[in-house]
């Protein structure tokens, strides 16, 4: 009887072969394919292959892409090219929010899951009434000047990306912590931080949306209306648009002359930057600045 049932289980295992080395090699073709499309997308910023993507990259990829995303890839596009940001950036909405407009999670609102104090800090009006954290234009503004400042400060972009989606200060002490030799996964793999998703699901929504041959959109997600064309906040309102003011006439020789701003009492120049939609690298190359540092009174070119 016991030789019986040891045959039978040498039969099962026996039948059940085949099945697990196609499910192996299926696995080993899937880790492949993955890996080697993120190389082939590695342009600015490094997108290294990690096991945790199998399911979430493929998730992501079935999944059409958000009609709000359409209609915000263009402007987005030409605000990171003003800042020197690299493209791939322009998914860590979908990262941080899914892109959802009215996105919010404790203290984090908006497609770009903005902290209250961020965007204070950068310039957007927060308040009982109104808050620009909802508005996709202003809030893009504000959070890619945030990010170059960060990248000012740490010099690695998915270390902006871990210090946007946590804090500085949280970021600091993980590097206390972990060392300043971590890898980009080694964060998610150490739990370094409250969040480290971010890095799976970044690099999963560029696997995804990255090729633009890949994508396709949401037939049943209705658009975001046209972004909005004035700085006029809006109370609550992610997709509120304005008619866009008639700009006054202008003769040949103002056309050409810079345009200039007088510094104000408590300006920065990321304040000045956000206001006149440049970056603060081209304020301070317009203005021979050597550092972020001005004065009341002082004459600024802000478009030249």
């Amino acid at each position: 009887m016991h030789n019986r049932m040891k045959f039978k289980a040498l039969i099962i295992i026996w039948m059940a072969f085949p099945c697990l080395m196609a499910s192996a090699s299926c696995a080993t073709s899937d880790t492949k394919t993955i890996a080697q499309r993120l190389k082939s997308l590695e342009k600015d910023m490094p997108l290294p292959y990690n096991d945790a993507l199998l399911d979430v990259a493929e998730r992501y990829a079935e999944k059409p892409l958000p009609a709000s995303f359409l209609a915000y890839e263009a402007f987005v596009e030409t605000e990171l090219r003003k800042r020197d940001i690299p493209l791939e950036i322009k998914c860590l909405p979908i990262a941080l929010s899914q892109m959802k407009s009215d996105f919010r999670s404790g203290d984090r609102c908006g497609i770009w899951a903005m902290p209250t104090l961020v965007g204070l800090r950068y310039g957007l009006s927060i308040d009982g009434q109104i808050d620009e954290r909802y508005v996709m234009q202003a809030s893009t503004r504000a959070a890619l000047d945030y990010l170059c400042d960060l990248h000012g400060q740490y010099h690695d972009w998915w270390l902006c990306i871990l210090a946007y989606a946590n804090s500085p200060n949280a970021l600091q002490h993980a590097l206390a912590r972990g060392g300043d030799s971590l890898a980009v996964w080694d964060w998610y793999e150490r739990k370094l931080l409250p969040d480290v998703v971010v890095v799976r699901d970044f690099i999963a929504c560029v696997y995804a949306y990255g090729d633009e041959s890949r994508r396709v959109a949401d037939p049943t997600d209705e658009p975001e209306k046209e972004l909005e064309t004035t700085e006029t906040p809006q109370p609550f309102s992610p997709t509120t648009t304005k008619p866009s003011p008639t700009p006054p006439k202008t003769s040949a020789s103002s056309q050409t002359a810079p345009q200039k701003y007088t510094v104000k009492k408590g300006d920065t120049l990321t304040k000045i930057a956000h206001r006149h939609h440049v970056s603060v690298a081209n304020l301070k190359k317009w203005n021979h600045l050597k550092s972020d540092r001005i004065q009341e009174g002082q004459k600024l070119i802000v478009k030249p």
